[in-house]
């Protein structure tokens, strides 16, 4: 406060208090540095505190995603509650963000592959909004009291507005919704999850519609997530020609970082403003240097790693946590840092250059 006013008196400062709230809607802001989290394999908490190590952070959030095969996983994850509740539990200010399929089976509808409940039994979000599957979210909620998650961060139906998963809401945006407010009613309902968090997460861009379309509505969401990944089809940046010098890549990268990753029509500049008009952090769940197979990303990118360090530590933007997706898959590379000393699965980074600077700028 500055120092002139702490001389009036209490009562005038009430009364600027009372028409500053009346004249202003309150808007949800994130008072510190951005959380950091990590993606590092389903259970990967040894991922998760090699990757905090790595960066000389006492703690780092852990991202995990809950199976999709079956609803037995969406309503008794056990065998990830159990040891995230053990790692949460373990040291002060660690933090869960857990997605959830809302959806179990392939794109086909057809169902469940696996588990007792339901299975070869189709599936729609049509159904979800009538809420058919609302014991088994229920379950879930009764399961993280049971293991004491609730802390937790819900991420159900992750990048909907895509369609690679058999949440995809095109065309059903309405039963979407609904399904959705269906979850979150059920889950705070149970004792213990009255202040359960949800993240509603599209990924970057327009992919196959506007997510905005499918918005819950603001009582039935904690944080607007959007995934970030430096890939992008927007003509003129990825993949560029073979013979193209080091100014020309830095150029495409830079077109894509503007064109797309910024201010394409779903891009981050849009999302921003969509928190903030919902008075909601923003939040970037996923986000990731790029190296596929499809051809379309950006490689050892280091410009990347920058402007997405001040995107995200630029306090006009209210990022409230983001996830490094840190891992390499066979089809798609991302990971940063070296990764445990002792995995089954392909470590260490493809990108030197970016891992350098995103130690740089995010140690501690």
């Amino acid at each position: 406060m500055p120092r002139f006013l702490r001389t009036f008196a209490p009562l005038l400062i009430l009364a600027c208090t009372v028409l500053i709230a009346t004249a202003q809607p309150p808007k949800a802001t994130t008072s510190k540095e951005p959380a950091l989290g990590t993606y590092h394999w389903p259970n990967g908490t040894a991922g998760v505190d090699q990757f905090a190590t790595w960066l000389n952070r006492d703690t780092v959030w852990a991202l995990d995603f809950v199976g999709t095969e079956s609803w037995d996983s969406i309503g008794w994850p056990v065998w990830w509650l159990e040891n995230w509740s053990k790692w949460v539990h373990a040291k002060p200010n660690r933090r869960l963000i857990l997605s959830i399929p809302i959806l179990p089976g392939p794109l086909d509808y057809s169902g469940p592959t696996d588990g007792q409940k339901g299975r070869g039994v189709t599936v729609s979000l049509e159904q979800g909004a009538k809420g058919e599957y609302n014991q088994h979210f229920k379950d879930l909620a009764e399961n993280l009291v049971r293991y004491k998650m609730t802390s937790t961060i819900i991420r159900p139906a992750w990048e909907f507005n895509g369609n690679w998963y058999t949440w995809q809401a095109k065309g059903k945006t309405k039963a979407f919704i609904e399904y959705w407010q269906q979850i979150v009613k059920t889950m705070r309902a149970v004792p213990g999850c009255e202040k359960l968090e949800f993240c509603w997460n599209p990924t970057s861009g327009y992919q196959q519609f506007p997510a905005d379309e499918a918005w819950p509505g603001d009582d039935y969401v904690d944080y607007v997530g959007v995934d970030v990944y430096d890939e992008t089809w927007l003509e003129g940046t990825y993949p560029w020609p073979a013979n193209s010098t080091p100014e020309e890549i830095e150029k495409r990268r830079q077109k894509a970082w503007d064109g797309f990753i910024m201010n394409d029509h779903r891009g981050l500049t849009f999302y921003t403003q969509f928190a903030k008009d919902h008075h909601k952090p923003l939040a970037i769940p996923e986000w990731g240097v790029c190296e596929s197979k499809h051809n379309h990303g950006g490689l050892d990118n280091a410009y990347f790693i920058k402007k997405m360090h001040e995107f995200i530590m630029n306090p006009d933007n209210n990022v409230a946590f983001h996830c490094y997706f840190d891992v390499n898959t066979p089809s798609i590379n991302h990971q940063l840092s070296p990764g445990p000393a002792k995995s089954d699965q392909p470590e260490g980074t493809r990108h030197p250059n970016s891992s350098k600077l995103f130690r740089e700028l995010f140690s501690k």
